[in-house]
């Protein structure tokens, strides 16, 4: 028998599993209309050719399960075409992509966290954390990203690569932690689809450890304070993201195009 509570705590996690699929279509299909990029927002599928490379730039979100993968992945493939580095997302099960070029990157957790879930972490005392706004700012979250991630296709970084100043000002809010006058984390959130969405947190190796990738995660989880937040973990990530506050709802699928 199913119980209200267990219904209730059902229905929270199918209401954040939607936003954070709404959220993260909407974060690509932004960026894109931002900077005049092409895009594509049909009926169960959102892609986006930002650029030349990058796992955060030329993305596809599978936002319904397909009746037809292989038209999907033609709709895919008319915006971000074979030979271009893409990644696909996905709440739903696939089938084997590897015949079709994509190799499988895993199923990483989807992780909610609601208003008050937990306290702010300390801050580091040395640690300086700057909301970006303008084009040199932007240079300096995308090195620190392509550098801290890393992003081995962008490297050796250069601008103009990335995104530009277009895409600032709107949903989409970047931070940059600096430590001395330099850059050692950053991290993005878009608002939509009522939820913070965090995304692009990345710590130069030699600052990890530190709690810096914790305190400008927490700069984008709260972005808009009265939203829960999402965002997908990585093995290494998660346990700073459950001091957040974070909870593992499901698993999506990743698959990435080379």
């Amino acid at each position: 028998m199913t119980t209200t509570a267990t219904a209730a705590a059902t229905t929270a996690i199918d209401t954040l599993d939607d936003a954070a699929i709404r959220a993260t279509a909407s974060r690509v299909v932004h960026h894109a209309r931002a900077m005049g990029r092409p895009v594509v927002d049909e009926a169960g599928v959102s892609a986006a050719h930002i650029g030349r490379g990058g796992v955060f730039m030329n993305v596809a979100v599978v936002r319904e399960q397909p009746t037809d993968w292989a038209h999907t992945l033609a709709v895919i493939a008319d915006v971000i075409p074979v030979g271009v580095v893409a990644t696909l997302v996905t709440p739903f099960t696939t089938p084997d992509l590897r015949s079709a070029g994509w190799r499988l990157v895993g199923h990483p957790p989807l992780m909610a966290r609601l208003p008050g879930a937990a306290a702010p972490p300390p801050v580091p005392a040395e640690l300086r954390i700057h909301e970006v706004v303008d084009r040199a700012g932007l240079e300096v979250f995308e090195r620190t990203l392509v550098e801290g991630y890393p992003v081995p296709e962008l490297q050796p970084y250069e601008p103009g690569r990335f995104f530009d100043e277009r895409v600032l000002g709107g949903p989409t809010r970047l931070w940059v932690g600096h430590v001395d006058g330099q850059p050692v984390a950053a991290a993005a959130g878009h608002v939509a689809a009522g939820v913070n969405s965090v995304e692009m947190v990345a710590t130069l190796a030699h600052a990890r450890g530190r709690g810096y990738g914790g305190a400008v995660t927490w700069a984008a989880t709260t972005g808009d304070a009265s939203l829960p937040a999402v965002l997908f973990a990585s093995d290494l990530g998660r346990p700073v993201y459950e001091r957040l506050g974070y909870t593992a709802l499901t698993r999506w699928t990743i698959w990435y195009r080379a």
